[in-house]
């Protein structure tokens, strides 16, 4: 088992930018042998807005919109982990935003819900990364914008992309989890060595 374990160089990242509103993911794969990684697939959740579907009306009214909307996300993260079968999974840190001060709740339950699910579909621990450092991975600086991590995200020498056309049509909640897996995969290298069986 130890052998065919240190045999495996590839891993594949599930990446989320959380958001109870629109929620972007993406699955990347690397190798251990160098920097590389490949985007596989991207996607989003649209918690809320899904929420607000005629089809969930009489949910919402017994139980509220905060609690069908983070059932929207729990079954749609399953769904994910299920179909995709990651080896890790990472998401960007929650920060208290002073423009939407608000948003922090919504987010601190984005968090839990996404960690108890991985735990109990996949039994997988979720990595959160601070903002800056998710923006340092891809462009070098940590204080760009959505826009700019778009524009470094396309022209990083060190991602590709399966589907040549997700490369220019990411929305800038996919481009921001591609971020996320990107420092991910830079700055966690020993807990992917040391998952994958590598013995240093």
């Amino acid at each position: 088992m130890g052998d065919q374990r240190q045999q495996q160089t590839k891993f594949k990242i599930l990446a989320f930018d959380p958001s109870l509103t629109n929620t972007g993911w993406s699955l990347l794969e690397g190798n251990v042998n160098d920097g590389d990684l490949t985007v596989l697939k991207i996607g989003e959740i649209r918690p809320g807005p899904t929420a607000d579907k005629a089809v969930y009306r009489e949910e919402v009214e017994k139980y509220g919109k905060r609690t069908i909307s983070l059932d929207v996300l729990r079954k749609e993260i399953t769904k994910l982990l299920l179909e995709l079968r990651p080896d890790f999974v990472a998401a960007e840190d929650i920060y208290i935003n002073m423009h939407r001060p608000m948003a922090y709740g919504a987010l601190a339950m984005w968090v839990i819900i996404c960690k108890v699910t991985c735990r109990d579909v996949a039994g997988l621990p979720v990595t959160l990364i601070p903002t800056k450092i998710c923006k340092q991975a891809t462009s070098g600086y940590g204080g760009n914008g959505k826009a700019s991590i778009q524009a470094a995200i396309v022209s990083h020498k060190h991602i590709t992309f399966k589907n040549k056309d997700d490369k220019f049509e990411m929305s800038e909640h996919q481009a921001d989890s591609i971020a996320v897996g990107v420092a991910f995969s830079d700055r966690f290298k020993q807990v992917i060595l040391n998952t994958l069986g590598y013995v240093t």
